[in-house]
């Protein structure tokens, strides 16, 4: 049985070991006639270590008991790394809203460390996750 998607939205999430897949963009570039790859690559790399990782577009899927994200075709093409998340409500132990610019912030808090990701509406979304986290915790067991 499918388990029930309560919210489905377009977000970027931030992964730290995300890298530009060199070989294939630099096709690209080759084929655009746009250049050297290089430049773009030390520019991702600064980003990389000034902000922990680098955003992936991409879908969140939130069920009743997973947040799941899931990078996009064209991010999964010019990026190496971890492109898909699923982390367990269970898991949360904080959820917290950061600024941004345009769009804020959700941070998943874990034992384990901190999953973000950004997105218009993050304070409807980041409230949806904290009511099914209360709700699993206040439900009691069988």
């Amino acid at each position: 049985m499918a388990e029930l998607i309560l919210k489905s939205k377009l977000v970027n999430f931030l992964v730290a070991d995300a890298e530009l897949n060199h070989s294939y963009v630099d096709d690209i570039y080759y084929a655009a006639e746009a250049g050297d790859v290089d430049a773009l690559s030390d520019v991702l790399e600064a980003f990389k270590e000034a902000y922990g990782g680098l955003w992936v577009g991409g879908k969140l899927v939130l069920s009743q008991t997973m947040v799941r994200l899931n990078a996009n075709v064209m991010n999964r093409l010019v990026q190496d790394g971890t492109l898909d998340i699923e982390l367990p409500l269970a898991l949360i132990r904080n959820v917290s809203i950061e600024g941004g610019f345009i769009t804020k912030i959700v941070r998943l808090d874990t034992d384990a460390g901190s999953v973000k990701f950004r997105c218009f509406g993050a304070k409807e979304v980041a409230s949806l996750i904290e009511q099914m986290i209360l709700s699993r915790v206040s439900t009691p067991a069988l």
